[in-house]
C-alpha cells in the first residue's frame, strides 16, 4: 500500500470540520486551555453526558490530521461516527467505522484492533514462569516440570487458569517493553488492521473512555504509537473518560499512566449540573431481606462453616497448628551471644513471642484455641480477653493461614489440601498455587443476587410511578449478568437479567406497564403488550418483527427481529422508551452501563454487584442527560441492598460493604444538609440511617430492612425540592475539600473524661484552696506553739496544691468550655505527627479549620485544613478517623483517660470522682514506627494533655482492646466537599 501525503494541507483533512453550535463552558475552556500538538498526551475527565465526544472531536479537527477513534462498544462507535458526520462539510464520506477502508476519522472498537492470536505465544512464557515459581518454592526443575504435566493431566481446568493468569501478567509486562515487539501476540487480522491505519497515515489517537486500558488495550494501543512513530508520525493522543481507573492494581495503573500521563482537565460532576448541562440528581437505597429458601441455604452454609472450622482445629494437624503459631522457637543465643535468650518459663515467653510478631494473628488463633480445646494448658496462660469465639472471618482467615503455612509445603498432605481447597471455595476462599486470596463467598453471592432484589426493583418502580404518573415515569433496570451462572451460592432459579424480567412483568405493582428486555442475544416483552411493542418496534427498525409466547411461560413474549443487529435494538427500543410506548427497559450493564444515551430515562434500578468508580459513575450518567421534555428534569438513582434479617445467626455484611463502595467516589446533595454537595454515602443515607446499616451487619443489632425503608422514605425530598436544592445557573468556586466529622453529645468536651478531670480538677483545687484557708486560720487563732505548727504546715501544704493545680484546672476548664479548640489541638498535633513521619508536606502549623453544627441534640464537629493540598487534607482526613474511629488492632493505643497523666492528675482522680478510661487508637500513618508513636504521644502531652502510651504487641495487650473496645460512640466520617 502506498502511503498518503502526509505533507501540507494533505495531511489536515479534519481542519476544515466545523461545529456551528454553542459551546459548554468548560468545552470552552478546555479548547482554549489544551493545545493539541503532535507526539503529545492530551488526558480530560469529564462525567457522562458532558460532551466529551464533541469536545474529542473539536481538539481532533483543531490538529486535524486523520484521526483514529477507538470506543468500547459498537453502540459508543455509533455515536462516535453520527457526531463526526455532522462536522463534515461535505457529508459523510470522510467518516469510517471499516478498518479496511479507514477514512478521515476511522472509528473503530477497542477489541478489533485486540485480538489475540489463537496461538498464544505467551503460553509457553508463562508456563516457564510458572515453573520458576515452583522453583523459588525450593523444587527442582525437573520436579517443577513433572508436576506441571501431572496437573495438565489430571485436572485441566486448573492448569488451564494458571497459564490464563500468568499470561495475562506477561501482558502487563510486556506494555513496559519494547511496544514494536508487542504485535507477535496479536491476530493476523489486529496486525493487519494496524499496518492499514499507520499506511493511511493516522497522526491523533482518541480513546474514548479510556479507564478501559488497563491490560492489554494499552499495550495494543503502545504498538500502534511505536508504528506510527516509526514511520516519522507524530502521534497525538487524547483520552476521554468519566472517571479514573483504581490505583490498587499498579501494574493496569501504570499502563494507563504510561499512555495518558496526568490529567490536564478535569470536569466535576456537580459543576456540569449547576451549569445546567446534566440533569440534577439523588442516589436512594432500598433494603430487602433474601426469602426463606434463601436463608435457610445460607443457615446451612454458616452450621458448615463452624463445623468445618472446629474439626479442622480441635485434634491432629490442626491442633499442632494452633499451638506451634503461639508457642514459636525462642531465639537462638548463637545469633546474639552478648544477648541470653529469655527463659522459657511455661510457655510464657513463647506467647509473648507470638503475640510480639504478629498480635492481630495470635489474638485470633488465640481464641480459636480457646473455642476448640478450652481445657488445653496453653488456655490458662491466656488473658481472659482471649478466650472468646472467633468471628466467622476470623475462623476463615485461620483457616486459611494453616492451609498455606502447614499443609501446602508438605506434599504428604495433598489430599488434606484438596479438601481445605474445595471446602474453602465453598466459603469464598481461593487456594492457589501462589497462596489463599479471598473471591465472592455463598453469603455475598446470595445477598448479591438474591430474588428479593427484583421484587425491591418492583417496589421503588411502584413508588416512582406514584410520585411521577406514567406520562413522565421512564426506568433503566440494570443487572450484571443475562443469568448469573455461579451457582455454588444456591442460584437454582438462575439470577440475571431474564429472572428480573420476569419478576417485573408479573408483578402486580408493575405488570400493567409495558416493559423489555435487552440483551445482546434475547429481546422480550410481557405478552399482553406484545401487540404494541412489536409494532412499534418493527416501523423503528424498518423489518418485519414478530413476538411468540414462551412455551415455560406464556406470559412473556420472546421478540425476533432477523437480520437486526443488538445496536439497531437498542437504539430502537431507546427511541419507545422516549416516546413512552415503553415505560421500563431491563437489561445488562455490558448494554446499558456506559455510552448508551436515552435522555428521557429519570430512574435507575441499580442492582448490579460492580462496585468500581469508573463503572458506577458510568451507570449513574445514563439518568443524567438532559430531557426537552421535561426540562426541570431531576433523576433518581436506586441502590437494592440485600441485608440479613434481625437475629440471622450470621453476622455478615457484603451487601452493605458494597453499598458503600459504590457511593465511595459519587457527588451528590448531603442527605443531612441539602445545601452541601458532598462525596460518599451520605448523599444517599441519613446520619442515622448509615448508623443502623453499620449495625445491621451484628446477629443482636435488630435491625430489619422495613426499619430501613422506612427512615429512608421518611426524609426523601421531592424532585421540586431537589432541583431547588442544586441551585442550577448559580455561581461555584469549583473548590474540592476534605474533613473528618464528628458526632458527639452537646455539651461534651473533645474527650468523654475531660468533663469529669475538669470537676475533678475544680473540686480539688477548691478543697485545697479550703484546706489552705483553714490552715491559715488556724495558725491565727491557735495560742499552742505546736497546733500552731500544725496550721502553718497544713497551710503551705494546701496553697502548694492549690497553686500547682491551678494550671491543669484552668486548662481542662478551658477545654470543656472550648471544644472546639480542644479539636483544633488535636488535629494540630496529628498533623505535626504526619509531618515527623513523612506522609505530609514539610508545612509547619497550618490554619485548622472547626465547624460546629447541632445535630438532634449532638453536636456535629468538621475538622479540617482547607488551605493544604487536598492530598495532604485526605491523609489527615485519614489519620483523624482512625484515631477518633473504632478500635481494631492498632499497633499503639493512647489512654487518655483513668489511667493517663502525671502524678498530680493521678492523684486528683484517687481522691476525687472517678471518671471513665478512654483509648485511642495512634493512626496507623504515625504508628508504623516506634520512634514516630512516642513523638506522638510526647507532642499530645504538650499540647492537648495527659496520655500513656500503650504498645499492642503482648498477651496482656487483648484486656486493653477488650476495654478500648467496649467504645461505641459514633465511628467518624470522612467528607469531601465541592463548593
Amino acid at each position: 500500500m502506498v502511503s498518503p501525503d502526509v505533507t501540507g494541507e494533505a495531511a489536515r483533512p479534519l481542519a476544515s470540520w466545523r461545529f456551528t453550535g454553542d459551546l459548554r463552558h468548560y468545552q470552552a475552556d478546555v479548547l482554549e486551555r489544551v493545545v493539541p500538538d503532535g507526539d503529545d498526551r492530551v488526558h480530560i475527565v469529564a462525567p457522562p453526558g458532558s460532551g466529551k465526544t464533541l469536545l474529542g472531536l473539536l481538539l481532533a479537527a483543531r490538529r486535524g490530521a486523520r484521526t483514529l477513534v477507538l470506543a468500547p462498544t459498537t453502540t459508543i462507535r455509533a455515536q462516535w461516527a453520527d457526531t463526526a458526520a455532522s462536522l463534515v462539510p461535505d457529508g459523510a464520506a470522510a467518516v469510517s467505522d471499516d478498518p479496511g477502508s479507514p477514512g478521515d476519522l476511522t472509528v473503530l472498537t477497542y477489541q478489533l484492533l485486540s485480538v489475540l492470536d489463537g496461538a498464544n505465544p505467551l503460553e509457553e512464557l508463562a508456563r516457564t514462569r510458572w515453573r520458576e515459581e515452583l522453583e523459588e518454592t525450593g523444587r527442582s526443575a525437573a520436579d517443577a516440570d513433572q508436576w506441571l504435566r501431572e496437573l495438565a493431566a489430571g485436572n485441566r481446568p486448573a492448569y488451564r487458569a494458571g497459564i490464563v493468569r500468568r499470561s495475562r501478567a506477561l501482558r502487563r509486562a510486556l506494555v513496559r517493553q519494547d511496544p514494536a515487539s508487542l504485535e507477535g501476540v496479536l491476530h493476523p487480522n489486529a496486525r493487519a488492521a494496524v499496518a492499514a491505519l499507520v499506511a493511511h497515515g493516522v497522526e491523533t489517537i482518541v480513546l474514548d473512555e479510556c479507564h478501559h486500558l488497563l491490560d492489554h488495550w494499552a499495550m495494543v494501543v503502545a504498538a500502534l504509537v511505536t508504528r506510527l512513530r516509526d514511520a516519522g508520525r507524530r502521534p497525538l493522543v487524547i483520552g476521554l473518560t468519566a472517571t479514573l481507573p483504581s490505583p490498587d492494581d499498579a501494574d493496569e495503573y501504570d499502563n494507563y499512566t504510561s499512555l495518558l500521563g496526568e490529567v490536564d482537565y478535569e470536569v466535576p460532576t456537580p459543576a456540569v449540573v449547576r451549569e445546567g448541562n446534566l440533569a440534577p440528581y439523588r442516589d436512594l437505597v432500598h433494603f430487602v431481606e433474601p426469602p426463606p429458601d434463601e436463608l435457610a441455604f445460607l443457615r446451612d452454609r454458616a452450621d458448615a462453616l463452624s463445623v468445618l472450622i472446629r474439626t479442622t482445629f480441635a485434634r491432629d494437624a490442626g491442633l499442632e497448628f494452633l499451638l506451634s503459631e503461639l508457642q514459636p522457637e525462642l531465639p537462638s543465643s548463637d545469633a546474639d551471644p552478648l544477648t541470653p535468650p529469655p527463659a522459657d518459663d511455661g510457655g510464657d515467653a513463647r506467647l509473648q513471642r507470638a503475640f510480639t510478631e504478629d498480635f492481630a494473628g495470635a489474638e485470633v488463633i488465640a481464641a480459636m484455641l480457646a473455642t476448640v480445646a478450652p481445657d488445653h494448658p496453653l488456655v490458662a496462660l491466656l488473658p481472659s480477653a482471649a478466650r472468646r469465639t472467633p468471628t466467622a472471618d476470623e475462623g476463615m482467615r485461620t483457616l486459611s493461614r494453616f492451609a498455606l503455612n502447614h499443609v501446602l509445603p508438605d506434599p504428604r498432605r495433598r489430599p488434606q489440601w484438596e479438601r481445605i481447597r474445595r471446602s474453602l471455595a465453598d466459603f469464598g476462599y481461593t487456594l492457589t498455587d501462589r497462596g489463599v486470596r479471598r473471591s465472592r463467598d455463598a453469603v455475598d453471592t446470595m445477598l448479591a443476587s438474591s430474588r428479593a432484589k427484583d421484587h425491591g426493583a418492583c417496589d421503588i418502580i411502584a413508588s416512582e410511578r406514584a410520585a411521577l404518573g406514567d406520562d413522565l415515569l421512564r426506568v433503566l433496570v440494570v443487572t450484571d449478568f443475562v443469568r448469573h451462572g455461579n451457582r455454588q451460592g444456591g442460584l437454582v432459579d438462575g439470577a440475571g437479567a431474564l429472572r428480573t424480567f420476569d419478576v417485573i412483568a408479573t408483578d402486580t405493582a408493575t405488570r400493567d406497564l409495558p416493559a423489555v428486555l435487552v440483551t445482546g442475544t434475547t429481546v422480550r416483552v410481557a405478552t399482553e403488550h406484545a401487540g404494541d411493542v412489536v409494532r412499534a418496534l418493527g416501523r423503528e427498525v424498518g423489518t418485519s418483527v414478530a413476538a411468540a409466547p414462551r412455551l415455560e411461560r406464556a406470559s412473556i413474549s420472546e421478540v425476533h427481529a432477523p437480520g437486526v443487529t443488538t445496536a439497531d435494538l437498542v437504539r430502537a427500543v431507546s427511541e419507545l422508551l422516549r416516546r413512552g410506548v415503553v415505560r421500563i427497559v431491563v437489561g445488562t450493564r455490558g448494554l446499558f452501563g456506559e455510552g448508551w444515551d436515552c435522555p428521557s430515562v429519570n430512574t435507575l434500578v441499580d442492582l448490579t454487584a460492580v462496585a468500581t468508580a469508573a463503572a458506577t459513575q458510568q451507570l449513574r450518567g445514563r439518568t443524567l442527560r438532559l430531557d426537552s421534555a421535561w426540562p426541570e428534569k431531576v433523576a433518581h438513582n436506586w441502590t437494592v441492598t440485600a441485608l440479613l434479617p434481625a437475629g440471622f445467626p450470621l453476622d455478615a455484611d457484603p451487601d452493605a460493604r458494597r453499598l458503600r463502595r459504590k457511593h465511595s467516589r459519587l457527588w451528590g446533595l448531603d442527605r443531612d444538609d441539602p445545601d452541601r454537595v458532598v462525596r460518599g454515602l451520605g448523599i444517599a443515607l441519613t446520619r442515622s440511617a448509615r448508623e443502623l446499616v453499620r449495625r445491621s451487619s451484628r446477629a443482636d443489632a435488630g435491625v430489619s430492612a422495613g426499619a430501613l425503608n422506612e427512615a429512608v422514605a421518611a426524609d426523601v425530598a421531592s424532585r421540586v425540592d431537589t432541583y431547588q436544592s442544586w441551585r442550577v445557573g448559580t455561581a461555584y468556586r469549583d473548590d474540592e475539600r476534605t474533613s473528618v466529622v464528628l458526632l458527639r453529645p452537646a455539651g461534651a468536651a473533645v474527650f468523654r473524661t475531660s468533663t469529669s478531670v475538669a470537676h475533678t480538677l475544680t473540686t480539688a483545687t477548691t478543697l485545697l484552696g479550703a484546706v489552705a484557708a483553714g490552715g491559715a486560720t488556724l495558725a491565727t487563732v491557735a495560742p499552742d506553739p505546736a497546733v500552731l505548727g500544725v496550721g502553718v504546715a497544713v497551710g503551705a501544704l494546701g496553697a502548694l496544691g492549690a497553686v500547682a493545680l491551678s494550671g491543669p484546672t484552668r486548662r481542662a476548664r478551658r477545654q470543656t468550655a472550648r471544644a472546639g479548640r480542644g479539636y483544633r489541638d488535636v488535629a494540630a498535633v496529628v498533623w505535626e505527627g504526619l509531618r515527623a513521619a513523612g506522609r505530609v508536606r514539610d508545612l509547619e502549623a497550618p490554619e485548622v479549620v472547626v465547624r460546629a453544627a447541632n445535630a438532634d441534640g449532638r453536636v456535629e464537629w468538621t475538622v479540617g485544613c482547607p488551605d493544604v493540598d487536598l492530598a495532604d487534607q485526605r491523609t489527615l482526613a485519614d489519620a483523624l478517623t482512625d484515631l477518633f474511629g473504632p478500635v481494631r488492632t492498632p499497633r499503639f493505643l493512647l489512654g487518655v483517660g483513668r489511667s493517663a497523666g502525671s502524678a498530680w492528675s493521678e492523684l486528683v482522680l484517687r481522691a476525687g470522682r472517678a471518671s471513665d478510661e478512654q483509648f485511642l487508637p495512634v493512626p496507623s500513618a504515625i504508628g508504623r514506627r516506634r520512634a514516630d508513636a512516642v513523638a506522638f504521644a510526647e507532642r499530645w502531652r504538650r499540647d492537648v494533655g495527659p496520655c500513656i502510651l500503650h504498645p499492642v504487641d503482648g498477651p496482656e495487650a487483648t484486656e486493653l482492646l477488650a476495654r478500648a473496645r467496649r467504645d461505641e460512640a459514633p465511628a467518624p466520617v470522612t467528607r469531601t466537599e465541592w463548593l
